[in-house]
């Protein structure tokens, strides 16, 4: 099931919040592989956005690896992959040791950085736990 909302009084693109969330909801397991997202059409309309705005969110969605669009099919979360590209991991890295680098400079310590980086993959295994003990 697909519970998003979006909050018009962050700066953030409302593009971005949708992308977030269904980022969390994919990894999570709340939205195993295969399951079918609402249209473009509709997701705007429920939202009173643009469809551009969603048609956004998904691509970018897609080419992350979170979503599998199809001509007139719709969109559906996509498989994990079996194992990573190499070019693909190195580019991940890339980000995650920039989000750490301006964790550190916004005066998070290092080892509360470890700490949120360790609280944040066991919360993301135990929702993952709980959303197939359902």
């Amino acid at each position: 099931m697909l519970t998003i909302s979006i909050n018009r009084g962050l700066n953030q693109p409302v593009y971005e919040q949708i992308a977030d969330q269904v980022r969390q909801l994919v990894s999570s397991g709340a939205l195993a592989p295969g399951t079918a997202l609402p249209s473009v059409r509709r997701l705007a309309g429920d939202f009173g956005v643009n469809l551009n705005t969603i048609a956004r969110a998904y691509r970018l969605l897609e080419d992350e690896g979170f979503l599998t669009i199809r001509h007139r099919a719709g969109a559906m979360v996509a498989s994990p992959a079996d194992e990573v590209d190499p070019d693909s991991r190195a580019e991940l890295l890339d980000q995650l040791r920039t989000t750490l680098a301006r964790l550190r400079q916004a005066g998070i310590a290092t080892g509360e950085l470890v700490q949120l980086v360790q609280d944040e993959v066991f919360a993301m295994r135990g929702r993952v736990r709980e959303t197939q003990n359902e």
